[in-house]
């Protein structure tokens, strides 16, 4: 399927044609600056470059995002992670759910993070998708800015037919990866250092507090 949008034309790949090459062809336009509509854990969600300050520009104003706001970014794993971000030390058992997208950390921002964050605030959600084909993109394209695929205030698209069109003007790409389960990572926030239950999603209460005892 061929959607017409101001970039030209964007290309709606559903999940059975995605192949190495389309792999190769998405993150040649993640690096040309281009926005993407990727599947993520919870929902369709809009990616660009995190080293391209340009592109993160154009995401939010696709977005309409006229509000400071945490970052958020995407990985293809934890060693990819920790090249951008500082992690602190995790039971193997905790990296198994980062690594399977079911935990999102919210951490300080690093003076050293090499992507542009100006104008949002001093905090960075990082998360690992659980697809498969998003990870090889990422493993290729490095990490991504992401945001939900709809403006601020209404939740994340669950299938492709969800997003607006508007959004989808205003992309290149969407990996179309058919409904989505809607499951929210839990999110751990180390804002003050010490680990905070944000929200409980995927690793329910009980794990939480058996794996973060300082919660």
């Amino acid at each position: 399927m061929l959607i017409r949008g101001i970039l030209g034309i964007t290309r709606s790949i559903a999940k059975k044609s995605i192949s190495s090459k389309t792999i190769t062809e998405v993150s040649a336009a993640i690096h040309a600056g281009r926005l993407v509509i990727l599947p993520a854990t919870s929902g369709y969600i809009i990616a660009c470059d995190a080293q391209n300050a340009s592109a993160i520009t154009d995401l939010n104003i696709l977005r309409e995002n006229s509000e400071e706001y945490i970052l958020s970014m995407i990985f293809s794993s934890i060693s990819q992670m920790d090249g951008e971000v500082t992690i602190p030390s995790f039971s193997q058992e905790i990296k198994e759910y980062i690594q399977t997208g079911q935990l999102t950390l919210v951490l300080p921002r690093d003076e050293s993070m090499r992507v542009n964050a100006n104008g949002f605030k001093e905090l960075v959600a990082v998360n690992i998708p659980i697809d498969e084909n998003v990870k090889k993109l990422l493993e290729m394209s490095g990490p991504c800015v992401v945001a939900a695929a709809a403006i601020p205030g209404l939740g994340l698209p669950l299938t492709t037919k969800d997003i607006s069109l508007k959004i989808k003007d205003g992309v290149e790409y969407i990996l179309d990866a058919g409904k989505i389960s809607g499951i929210v990572s839990t999110i751990i926030n180390f804002e003050k250092r010490k680990p905070i239950l944000s929200r409980i999603g995927a690793v329910p209460e009980e794990i939480v507090k058996r794996l973060f005892p300082e919660i």
